[in-house]
């Protein structure tokens, strides 16, 4: 599979602007009854043209005839119906389904969201919500209600009749504004009261984060939808982002009884005291911290983001100078003093625009590109919607539709259109068979408000469905790519079956094309050589003298070995004559000894020529792959020649004048 995707690359696939565009229909070239237009050669020309050693185009003639002889062997894959095969027509469709990708968005709109993702990055945000809880299938006169009480505790705020802390704590349906009963003797866990602390972008709900870096700071937002409920959304501080900072802290918990007299503010404020009288920030972490975890190492905490941090601490540190020790400040979990130790900027665009692509593909704003794309082909293919119709179907999804007997043919006469594209019609009985297709097994809640999104998904898809099934009428460098990957892979199938496989599999051709070409594989002058590897360089001039001295490699290495390593490796190896080999530039004496030098010119191997072998004949078997290669090449030839002999070409010599005209 591998080597036919590489094989298919190698062809060059072509990416063409659709300026293009069916310019023209002229005929360039006929193989048989298979027509070559002018633009598909001149664009395929255009994309594998090579510029040679002397800096000129590939001559337009040659390119034609290496075009003439790639199409001769697709044509006759063709008429050995090699593209009706199932397997190949499966691994088009594969191949298909992700070049069409591209095309089924409006790429403009994800870049341009891309990038004001990452303007959005720039700032933190700390922001306070109240939720009034709704499902995401409620129906529409429940959602109503929702909005509406939330319109209200709004307005009751923007009149001071509440403050928004206090609204979130009498209202919000999410269950951290209030207070929390800890149990036993211990003091209530105090509630956030609507605060969320900071967060960037991908930190919320794509509906809460678009409204919040909306608001100015101080303002309240109108109900805002998402798939949780309604919010109203407070912003209460902005502050340029980071990417992670580092701090130390020394922390006081909070007294195990509430009482009058503070008693964690008070030890808290005794300890910045001594700071103030010069101590050391770290000694009194050790000390006095009653965080444990970091009290050792001087109070030090890991990197934290800021939306993994309480938000006394990012509002702190972002009014703070590396190294700079805060006053004490108050937190749910007790009191602290900060000292600011490190900041991770936010990096480039280029660091992080991988990463944003990345978190875009599970986000709901990744869909902007091909809800634009959508409403283009709505346009463009003159959609027209029949409301009425759609409603009628929507009527006939009841509880006897989730029986699991309930036949979806009974439905089949509803066949009024709910849509069309183009000149395309989709029926009710089309729209009933998506919904089956998904149903559940119980009918679900406000099942008509759920099949209404349905129905707007079933359109969205169609729309998508009827691009892609045109595509190549609409695209022309679509044509031109999917033209090559179809050819690409039946020229692999066709140059296996006709070439490849034969040269390997057929025996006896095989013998006969090399006893007929046996002056061709030769062995030119050829040595044995042993080559001495150092593991320990120290032996090198014990082994060179032992080696001038003729003794043998079993008596060099008997006397060199040593209880725990073998000093040196011996590598026996046959090199030819004008073989690229770092052995190869000595001069050729049987019994010489020579000295190969690293790159610094220390002496690194030793290279003992062994034995010298005159030319000679090589054997088959030891030269069957090159036999093999050159056979293929000369079945290839031979199968060229049936080719042009079989197929009629006809070149139009006007047509290819004014390319070369085009190519001047």
């Amino acid at each position: 599979m591998l080597k036919k995707w590489l094989f298919i690359l190698g062809l060059g696939i072509v990416t063409i602007s659709t300026n293009y565009a069916q310019n023209s229909e002229k005929i360039l070239l006929q193989i048989g009854n298979e027509k070559v237009e002018t633009e598909e050669f001149w664009a395929i020309y255009q994309k594998n043209n090579k510029i040679n050693i002397e800096g000129k185009k590939t001559d337009l003639d040659e390119y034609l005839d290496l075009f003439i002889k790639f199409k001769l062997k697709v044509k006759e894959a063709k008429d050995a119906h090699l593209d009706t095969n199932a397997a190949f027509v499966k691994e088009l469709n594969g191949y298909r389904q992700q070049l069409v990708k591209p095309y089924l968005v409006i790429e403009e709109i994800n870049e341009q969201t891309v990038k004001e993702v990452y303007a959005r990055m720039q700032n933190t945000v700390r922001a306070s919500h109240i939720l009034l809880r709704l499902g995401e299938n409620a129906t529409p006169a429940d959602t109503l209600v929702a909005y509406q009480k939330a319109n209200k505790i709004r307005e009751e705020i923007l009149g001071g009749k509440y403050s928004f802390t206090d609204a979130a704590v009498l209202f919000s349906e999410d269950p951290s504004a209030r207070d929390m009963d800890m149990g036993a003797d211990r003091p209530k866990r105090p509630g956030n009261k609507g605060d969320l602390g900071y967060f960037g972008a991908f930190d919320m709900v794509y509906p809460f984060e678009e409204a919040v870096f909306h608001l100015k700071i101080g303002e309240i937002s109108h109900p805002v939808q998402t798939r949780f409920g309604y919010h109203l959304i407070l912003l209460t501080d902005k502050i340029p982002a980071f990417s992670q900072a580092r701090a130390a802290h020394i922390f006081i918990q909070n007294a195990a009884s509430e009482s009058a007299i503070d008693s964690s503010k008070i030890k808290i404020e005794e300890i910045y005291a001594l700071i103030q009288q010069g101590q050391s920030f770290e000694d009194l972490a050790l000390r006095y911290s009653d965080d444990k975890g970091s009290s050792e190492k001087g109070g030090e905490l890991p990197w934290f983001s800021a939306n993994r941090m309480v938000p006394e601490f990012i509002e702190a540190i972002s009014k703070m100078q590396i190294g700079e020790i805060s006053k004490p400040l108050k937190t749910s979990f007790g009191w602290h003093i900060l000292k600011y130790l490190e900041l991770k900027p936010l990096g480039s665009f280029e660091t992080l625009e991988k990463d944003i692509n990345e978190k875009l593909k599970r986000d709901v704003r990744s869909a902007k590109g091909e809800q634009a794309k959508i409403a283009q082909i709505k346009l463009e293919e003159n959609f027209q919607e029949f409301p009425e119709a759609a409603t009628e179907a929507l009527k006939a999804i009841n509880s006897d539709f989730y029986n699991k007997d309930f036949d979806i043919q009974s439905l089949k006469n509803l066949q009024k259109p709910v849509f069309k594209i183009r000149d395309q019609i989709y029926t009710q009985f089309d729209f009933l068979e998506f919904v089956f297709a998904r149903r559940t097994a119980t009918m679900p809640p406000n099942a008509q408000s759920l099949y209404q999104s349905s129905f707007n998904e079933y359109k969205d898809r169609a729309c998508l469905a009827f691009e892609e099934k045109h595509l190549e009428e609409k695209q022309f460098d679509f044509r031109l790519i999917m033209n090559e990957y179809r050819e690409g892979l039946l020229l692999f199938e066709v140059m296996d079956k006709k070439v490849w496989s034969k040269a390997s599999s057929d025996t006896l051709g095989l013998q006969d094309f090399f006893r007929q070409n046996q002056k061709k594989y030769q062995w030119k002058e050829r040595a044995e050589i042993s080559v001495f590897h150092f593991n320990d360089k120290s032996y090198f001039g014990k082994v060179k003298e032992m080696l001038l001295n003729k003794k043998t490699e079993e008596e060099i290495l008997q006397e060199v070995k040593t209880d725990s390593l073998m000093p040196i490796r011996i590598e026996t190896l046959k090199i030819e004559k004008g073989q690229n080999s770092p052995y190869g530039g000595f001069k050729w004496k049987k019994e010489a000894v020579y000295t190969l030098k690293d790159a610094n010119g220390k002496d690194d191997q030793i290279v003992v020529f062994r034995e010298l072998f005159k030319p000679e004949q090589k054997q088959f078997n030891q030269t069957r792959g090159l036999v093999i290669a050159d056979y293929q090449d000369f079945l290839e030839k031979q199968w060229l020649t049936d080719l042009r002999a079989k197929y009629e070409i006809v070149v139009n010599k006007e047509a290819l004048k004014e390319l070369k005209k085009r190519n001047n």
